[in-house]
């Protein structure tokens, strides 16, 4: 069965995510996760909190990227938690879509939506869990579901799509999008992509500005992590956005400006492990969001499995 493309343009983001990071987060090729965790009922970890403990008296950011890339090969499994808050505006929509979104009277809280789970990135295997809230003037009640993603085949059950799981390869999802995904494979090989992706993303970090500075040792789900600040270049941002709205097909009336933003990253301080990002920004015409991904239980025996055959529908 064909899933709807905006359904799946969410899932490719979210694949691309989790594989992004589990193309680093493996042990030597071939090596596999085992334990007691299930398809049909990913454990849930609390929301980690980030609680100020004390100051570092000397850190170098870029030697803490540098130690995050370097151990990145080395994970084996983990928890991700990928939490989304904020509000988008009545307006934004009316000015930016047609149809149901651009009618809507009120603005739309996002807060407490979660996608949270187990990730087994040495096979490119995850079992998450889907959290939507009631959004005014789109879904009337809370919505929940599972994502499931195991020897490359994506499935997912939502109460949209009815009581059984759906599922799509991932190579199919180009076809199905009609624009090009990269999806990440399992094995040793692939591994050291993300490390490639952290020292790239660095480099364009530097050539635009933007200065790390760690601020602090907090606590991410009981352990202490270096915080790593980043100064956002605004006028670049904003007229990175002036120039991709030039001659794009979009109401004349959007003028999108982003009037702050900022980037955090947590290293933990015993590992260097990657524990946490968090990505928040303001805007009059949009609204405000924040996304904050989190890492924690690394190394953590955990079994992925797909749904029963006889939970897939056709």
């Amino acid at each position: 069965m064909r899933i709807c493309k905006s359904v799946l343009g969410m899932l490719a983001g979210l694949s691309l995510i989790v594989g992004g990071c589990g193309s680093a987060a493996t042990a030597s090729p071939g090596s596999a996760s085992a334990g007691s965790a299930t398809a049909s009922a990913p454990a849930v970890v609390a929301t980690p909190t980030a609680t100020l403990v004390a100051t570092p008296t000397a850190a170098d950011p870029d030697a803490l990227f540098t130690q995050a890339i370097a151990v990145g090969p080395a994970w084996k499994s983990f928890h991700l938690k990928l939490a989304f808050d904020g509000t988008i505006k009545a307006a934004f929509f009316k000015s930016s879509t047609s149809g149901t979104l651009a009618k809507l009277k009120s603005d739309v809280v996002l807060d407490g939506t979660v996608v949270e789970g187990d990730v087994d990135p040495v096979n490119l295997a995850f079992d998450l869990r889907i959290t939507v809230p009631a959004l005014t003037g789109i879904i009337s009640s809370p919505i929940t579901g599972d994502l499931v993603v195991k020897n490359s085949v994506l499935y997912l059950q939502l109460p949209v799509l009815g009581a059984k799981y759906r599922q799509v390869k991932l190579k199919q999802l180009t076809g199905d999008l009609g624009v090009p995904v990269a999806i990440p494979t399992p094995g040793g090989d692939s591994l050291v992509g993300i490390a490639n992706l952290v020292a790239s993303l660095r480099q364009h970090l530097e050539t635009n500005g933007v200065v790390p500075q760690v601020v602090g040792i907090e606590q991410i789900g009981g352990k202490n992590a270096y915080r790593i600040k980043l100064s956002v270049p605004l006028d670049k941002l904003n007229s990175d956005i002036a120039g991709a709205m030039t001659g794009a097909k979009v109401n004349p009336a959007l003028k999108m400006k982003i009037d702050s933003a900022s980037v955090d990253m947590w290293i933990y301080q015993d590992t260097y492990q990657l524990a946490q990002v968090q990505l928040a920004g303001s805007s009059s015409t949009v609204g405000d969001l924040t996304f904050t991904m989190t890492l924690t239980n690394f190394d953590q025996p955990v079994t992925i499995d797909a749904p029963a055959a006889s939970d897939i529908g056709n």
